[in-house]
């Protein structure tokens, strides 16, 4: 009799550990999903705070132009530079919003961290261009009026870009990215046990 209440003691335990492993698989595939949502929506706010950014100074620029001489050229190239600008965020932000954990597969994630590495990259040649060309630009509609201490002016406005484009890109961009891979090589890990 003895024998048969320790059988089924262990078989009760044994039981009860395999539901504990199911939850706990659960639980860590949960955390693992978590985090590479949380990297997904750092990259959406990234994109909202630079739509904003772009957009206060749309709404600057005529202000500024009431106590500083903006040439007609200058409203042209702000007017449409921004703007497209702040279309390429919102069709960034709709790009990162399909990465939906729920209804993708792994190998469709796997797709989509290629396609945003892909497009990081493509960001990071273009980037110093317009950068630079922007600069120029502005630089040569405005020569007539510059002075020494505004050619100064300009030239930390465009080094404080650049190294406010750098740091976004690796405390963010990168840095989400990299999380969101580690989560598909853990989930990856995760279904081949």
């Amino acid at each position: 009799m003895e024998l048969n209440e320790l059988k089924e003691s262990w078989q009760l335990l044994n039981e009860q550990l395999q539901k504990n492993e199911i939850v706990n698989r659960k639980v860590v595939k949960l955390l693992i999903g978590k985090r590479m949502l949380t990297a997904r929506d750092r990259l959406i706010r990234a994109n909202w705070v630079a739509i904003l950014t772009l957009g206060v100074i749309l709404l600057i620029v005529p202000l500024a132009a009431v106590r500083v001489t903006i040439r007609p050229e200058m409203f042209w190239l702000i007017y449409t530079l921004l703007p497209a600008v702040m279309l390429y965020a919102l069709w960034s932000i709709h790009f990162v919003s399909k990465l939906d954990l729920a209804s993708c597969t792994l190998v469709e994630i796997r797709r989509w961290v290629l396609r945003y590495k892909r497009l990081l990259r493509i960001e990071l040649w273009c980037t110093p261009f317009l950068a630079l060309g922007t600069f120029g630009a502005v630089f040569l509609i405005h020569h007539h009026y510059r002075s020494v201490q505004m050619m100064v002016f300009d030239g930390l406005m465009l080094l404080v870009a650049i190294v406010a484009s750098c740091l976004a890109y690796v405390y963010v961009d990168k840095r989400s990215v990299k999380e969101i891979e580690q989560g598909l090589e853990e989930l990856h890990e995760f279904e081949e046990l």
